[in-house]
């Protein structure tokens, strides 16, 4: 998913830079395409103009005057109407590069997913080497877990029947206690990875679907 040039790669993500750049200099390109498209400077000359064209009439007044404001509001005009075209172009041109910008995102995904895929598909990953390891590891824990359960149960069952004196001699050091209590029967456990239930169920348990 590289584009390579002649000087060095081009990644995905490089495509994506360099499409925000151009689409953020062309917002900056719009805003001031609006600010150049205002008609506040030639309303106001048109104002002017027609003040200098009533005191010509009135003799408070000149010619001279009014000449000057109409070459004022002729090229303000003109130059509005540029400004115009200026900002149509910018808007496309701003549309067109938020367009690449869309496009360049989906070469950035297309990209993660391949490399999702790889990683995935790769035994050597952590997760894929987990998950081939641990249905062994829990078959082994459920068999020594059992196993000890089934110890602990004996045990305490027969130091329960020591006479109390005796019972009372023995010095237990701190730790973990055995309860002895029977813990076998089901449990519902609530599983969100559809993976961790295949691993569940090549341990050997029996997982229910919802």
């Amino acid at each position: 998913m590289t584009t390579t040039t002649t000087d060095k790669e081009v990644s995905p993500q490089d495509v994506l830079d360099a499409a925000e750049a151009t689409y953020r200099s062309t917002q900056d390109a719009v805003a001031r395409a609006h600010g150049a498209a205002s008609r506040q400077a030639l309303d106001d000359a048109e104002t002017a103009a027609a003040q200098a064209i009533s005191a010509a009439i009135t003799g408070e007044g000149d010619r001279t005057s009014v000449d000057a404001a109409r070459e004022r509001v002729e090229k303000l005009r003109r130059d509005h109407e540029w400004a115009a075209v200026e900002l149509q172009a910018a808007e496309r041109a701003t549309g067109r590069a938020y367009d690449d910008v869309v496009r360049a995102r989906r070469g950035v995904i297309a990209e993660e997913y391949i490399e999702a895929h790889r990683q995935h598909s790769d035994p050597s990953e952590r997760v894929n080497v987990l998950e081939a390891e641990l249905p062994g590891l829990i078959a082994e824990f459920l068999q020594l877990a059992g196993a000890r359960q089934a110890l602990h149960r004996r045990l305490a069952q027969e130091l329960g029947s020591f006479p109390a004196d005796e019972r009372n001699l023995i010095k237990i050091p701190p730790g973990r206690p055995i309860s002895g209590i029977d813990q076998s029967g089901m449990w519902m456990v609530h599983v969100h990875s559809g993976d961790l239930v295949e691993v569940l169920k090549a341990a050997g348990l029996t997982v229910g679907g919802r």
